[in-house]
């Protein structure tokens, strides 16, 4: 299924744009690349124990894309304006494949390997949900869900599935599946465009106009410069914090009353400064745009990009710099504005993106709302798992700049990873700064009070 249709127009399946599909539009480079190019995907592989009865998995599948309507809509680009077509349910892609007998490898090295052969999206067609069940044996299977990026975010893959398990159980059991009610993607952006007029009256423009004024947004030195075309998808460093730093970095955040992604973005301030040599810094970070609770079981794009500027020429230690940033992080998640709106109003903030050999620098913290431990009721259980994609040509595209995922998990080591392209750095340099990142955190978290410029 395609694009809208006149028929299907007058049947009032159009809807406006949220603010972030709206920024994604900006980001948009065609059917083959940018944030609506067929790589900009979002995966999820879980490993399930027990046979899988396909039916019953299309079955809930199905139930899933019946249930949230943003994997049936399509953004219709090319129309003046822009707008959301949602489609009615339909049927989930499923190919199913067993696995031959792999000699000498290990299990995890064969699911490596198909997490690089997962499946394309376009972003024209419905649904934009697929599934891959791999089968080593008849009671030992690993699960890939694959959905595009323009409509799904991390959280949502968490609700995709938490309902795809309580769906799969309901048709086994005959039981009705017990899940939160839900609110319609459209419908946070209705309540999204509704708060715009309080978010002014709330003298968020005015904080911001405050806080932005003179700042510039903190960009990375690159290698090379930006090419006139990219020549490979993005590549992937994957690092990581041992649990013990993890936990010391915690127990900070505790002691200061603030959050751990505070003492991080804390550590983030330090590397940059090593790099750049400037106090006056202005990181953006992703956060979750779920601030409303009555969207909170909605799958959808919620992402927010919000800056966060912090002036470390005060502090004289690290435990000064998390009592800093964490006034940042208050003030700015309390006046929160998407991010089309701040780059609209502030254009001279993003001037720095004018500059060919600096690229855009961008932290994501996510923080698992289920838990590490949490079972899917699906066979005899099925739980998430990690995978790490080495191969440059499998790597999903992203649009431009620089990405610092930090996973936060309720306890142990914290996985990190950055996705970068090697026509802008060499890969050498992305290993040195991953290495003084956790060099920065495990300093400063045995010591906040040593001086932070010697960390």
């Amino acid at each position: 299924m395609t694009e809208s249709s006149p028929a299907a127009d007058q049947q009032g399946q159009r809807y406006p744009l949220s603010f972030t599909q709206e920024w994604f539009l900006t980001l948009d480079q065609g059917d083959d690349g940018g944030t609506f190019g067929r790589r900009f995907i979002l995966n999820c592989p879980t490993h399930i124990t027990g046979h899988v009865d396909l039916a019953v998995l299309q079955g809930a599948l199905d139930d899933v894309v019946a249930r949230h309507e943003l994997l049936r809509t399509v953004v219709v680009r090319d129309a003046d304006p822009p707008y959301q077509q949602v489609f009615p349910p339909c049927q989930v892609p499923l190919e199913v494949k067993d696995l031959p007998p792999a000699a000498g490898k290990s299990p995890d090295m064969v699911i490596q390997e198909l997490a690089r052969q997962t499946a394309t999206i376009s972003a024209r067609e419905v649904p934009l949900l697929r599934a891959r069940l791999c089968r080593f044996d008849d009671s030992d299977s690993v699960l890939f869900l694959t959905v595009h990026h323009s409509v799904s975010d991390a959280w949502s893959l968490e609700v995709i599935m938490r309902d795809l398990g309580a769906f799969y159980a309901a048709r086994v059991t005959g039981i009705p599946a017990r899940l939160p009610p839900v609110r319609q993607y459209r419908e946070f952006t209705e309540w999204q465009r509704a708060s715009a007029t309080s978010s002014a009256e709330d003298g968020a423009p005015a904080y911001w106009r405050d806080k932005l004024r003179g700042a510039r947004e903190f960009t990375m030195p690159n290698d090379r410069p930006h090419p006139e075309s990219y020549s490979r998808p993005y590549s992937l460093h994957i690092h990581g914090i041992e649990a013990d730093v993890t936990a010391k970095a915690a127990a900070l955040a505790t002691a200061s009353r603030t959050t751990l992604f505070s003492v991080l973005l804390s550590a983030f301030y330090v590397l940059a400064h090593e790099i750049t040599g400037a106090t006056d810094l202005t990181i953006r970070a992703f956060t979750a745009g779920r601030d409303v609770e009555q969207f909170h079981n909605t799958m959808g794009l919620f992402i927010n990009l919000v800056p966060f500027r912090t002036d470390l020429s005060g502090c004289a230690s690290f435990r000064d710099i998390v009592a800093h940033t964490k006034e940042t992080f208050i003030d700015a998640i309390a006046y929160e504005l998407p991010v089309n709106v701040i780059e609209q109003e502030f254009p001279e903030f993003i001037k720095s993106r004018d500059d060919l050999r600096t690229s855009q620098f961008i932290v994501s913290c996510h923080e698992s709302q289920v838990g590490d431990d949490l079972i899917f009721p699906i066979a005899d259980g099925a739980r998430e798992i990690e995978v790490h994609l080495l191969d440059e040509d499998s790597q999903r595209d992203i649009p431009s700049g620089m990405v610092w995922n930090l996973d936060l998990p309720p306890s142990g080591a914290l996985s990190g990873s950055v996705l970068f392209n090697l026509d802008e750095f060499d890969e050498s340099t992305v290993v040195g700064w991953a290495a003084d990142l956790r060099r920065i955190l495990a300093s400063a978290v045995s010591d906040p009070d040593q001086d932070w410029k010697t960390l």
